[in-house]
């Protein structure tokens, strides 16, 4: 028995011709070169009193949470076919929240890195509630849910009989 590399999961195209593999690649590449480039080209850093750099550097750390939140949902969303234009889209909107964190961590455009990240968020929040391939995700994410729950519920059901009846 032999399989080809055609019946890989990574493999399936979507009508465009992009794996869901190398959609998420595609993203995947674009935050982490822009999550670099922020922290490398971000210029020498402003003289700060050391409390107030901490506080940004742990901001910084809390906001590069919040965009790896938002990149496990870019990274879900990209598992179902989706157009080159939206796939352009997300790269772009995940890069700017990665390159976010990185200037503020380096202390030298504190406030073009909040605006690229909060940008990006945004971007990523609006990309994602008005695509019609995530309603479809979501209905088959609760069907499987669902049907999971029915099913340890079937299998573990033990009746309750309320006292006094």
């Amino acid at each position: 028995m032999s399989i080809s590399i055609a019946d890989a999961p990574s493999a399936r195209m979507d009508a465009q011709g992009l794996s869901p593999f190398r959609a998420r690649m595609l993203v995947a590449v674009a935050m982490a070169s822009a999550a670099a480039a922020g922290l490398a080209l971000s210029g020498h850093p402003a003289a700060a009193d050391p409390a107030l750099t901490r506080l940004l550097r742990a901001m910084a750390v809390i906001k590069v949470l919040i965009a790896a939140g938002a990149g496990a949902a870019l990274y879900w969303r990209l598992a179902g076919p989706i157009g080159p234009w939206r796939l352009g889209a997300y790269a772009a909107a995940g890069a700017a929240m990665a390159a976010g964190p990185g200037l503020i961590w380096n202390m030298s455009h504190i406030a073009a890195g909040a605006a690229l990240l909060h940008g990006g968020l945004v971007g990523t929040i609006l990309l994602l509630w008005r695509d019609p391939g995530m309603a479809e995700r979501l209905e088959q994410a609760i069907t499987a849910k669902k049907a999971r729950m029915f099913f340890f519920k079937k299998k573990n059901q033990k009746t309750f009989t309320p006292p006094g009846l």
